[in-house]
């Protein structure tokens, strides 16, 4: 009886609870409105520029070396120092190189000597070969008949052959005399030369930049002895792709920009052939050196392709889904997607095709946003 009791106790129980709780029903809360930033695509006139760093460097830059050997005997100038053209900077002992200079010399003048007295000799044999070609024709108008005519006329015939040799001797004598004399005059002018080389002199009017030798040292052909730099100009070396190659020109302007300011270069030099490993094209800007200093880093400021009438949007308002690009175009408080092709970006600016100028869009955070979305615009 105890245990009914507790069952219908329990059963009113949940009885009451049943008919007791609460009613549940959905609370459906409207959804809130994307706040989003716009602006029109822009038609305008525009010319990027592309932006390439390197190194400023000597305009003129040269490694001298000494082209014979020798020992250092005078050193004419330090690091920093400035110099004038054909100012000697050093020189090798030159004794050996004058002794041979005056053995030329004196080689040249023995061959003059030689030539010059075969040519008395020839101018004498001449005239004796003349007389003695008038005396055979006389003893041979005299006859055959007489013994001893026959016979002088044989031994002046002899005589004018032994002339006829001789002289032929003292042309070719002569004439390789003057050969020989022409071999003399150039050793003589090699060793001049050389004399020469023993002093090595400054090309060009710039700052001595490093002296490799000192007084003492023995130098070869072909070793670094001075390094002399010019300052009045700078060079900045660049290494720029192909669609920037194609848009200069030797001469063509280029504005600069360094922590000094703004400078103007011109371009020098041009590779029109790219290299073959890093398929650049190398560019040479030279600038006057006005505050500026060897190894300062410069941007050079390229200019590009020149676009007319081009459709442009900020770089913030693109959308990319994998290989395709979007814009969110806004109509009556929609955002929808827009497919557009990229064509060269400029700083925040992105070129583009595929959308009419005066267009509203949304300017930043579109990968917010989704397809026909309603938006509130600010």
């Amino acid at each position: 009886m105890r245990i009914l009791l507790i069952v219908l106790i329990s059963a009113v129980l949940v009885i009451g609870l049943f008919w007791t709780k609460p009613e549940t029903y959905a609370d459906l809360q409207s959804s809130s409105l994307s706040i989003v930033e716009v602006e029109t695509v822009k038609q305008i006139d525009i010319q990027p520029t592309i932006k390439v760093t390197g190194k400023l460097e000597p305009a003129r830059k040269a490694r001298l070396h000494f082209q014979v050997s020798g020992q250092i005997n005078k050193r004419f100038v330090e690091a920093g120092q400035k110099v004038e053209v054909n100012m000697k900077i050093l020189s090798i002992d030159a004794g050996d190189f004058l002794d041979v200079v005056e053995e030329s010399k004196a080689l040249l003048e023995i061959k003059r000597n030689s030539i010059d007295r075969d040519l008395r000799l020839l101018e004498l044999i001449k005239k004796e070969r003349k007389l003695q070609e008038d005396e055979v024709k006389r003893l041979e108008q005299l006859g055959q008949n007489s013994l001893a005519s026959k016979s002088n006329y044989d031994q002046a015939l002899q005589i004018l052959y032994r002339q006829q040799a001789e002289e032929t001797r003292l042309n070719h004598s002569i004439s390789l005399g003057r050969s020989e004399l022409q071999v003399e005059n150039s050793r003589l002018n090699i060793a001049q030369r050389n004399l020469e080389r023993t002093k090595l002199v400054s090309p060009f009017t710039g700052t001595i930049n490093a002296v490799y030798a000192e007084i003492g040292d023995y130098v070869s052909p072909g070793q670094a002895a001075v390094e002399i730099i010019q300052l009045n100009e700078l060079d900045l070396n660049l290494e720029i792709n192909g669609a920037a190659a194609s848009k200069l020109q030797l001469g063509q302007e280029i504005a600069i920009t360094t922590k000094n300011g703004s400078k103007t270069g011109r371009v020098i030099a041009l590779a029109l052939d790219p290299s073959q490993e890093t398929n650049t094209h190398t560019l040479k800007i030279r600038l006057a050196s006005d505050g500026l200093f060897s190894g300062q880093l410069a941007i050079a400021n390229i200019p590009g392709q020149y676009y007319e009438k081009a459709s442009v949007v900020p770089i913030s308002s693109i959308l990319y889904e994998d290989e395709d690009t979007y814009i969110f175009e806004v109509i009556e408080n929609k955002v929808f997607k827009k497919k557009i092709k990229l064509v060269e970006r400029y700083n925040d600016l992105q070129i583009i095709e595929g959308s009419t100028p005066n267009t509203t869009i949304v300017s930043r955070n579109a990968s917010n946003l989704t397809d026909g979305q309603s938006i509130i615009s600010n």
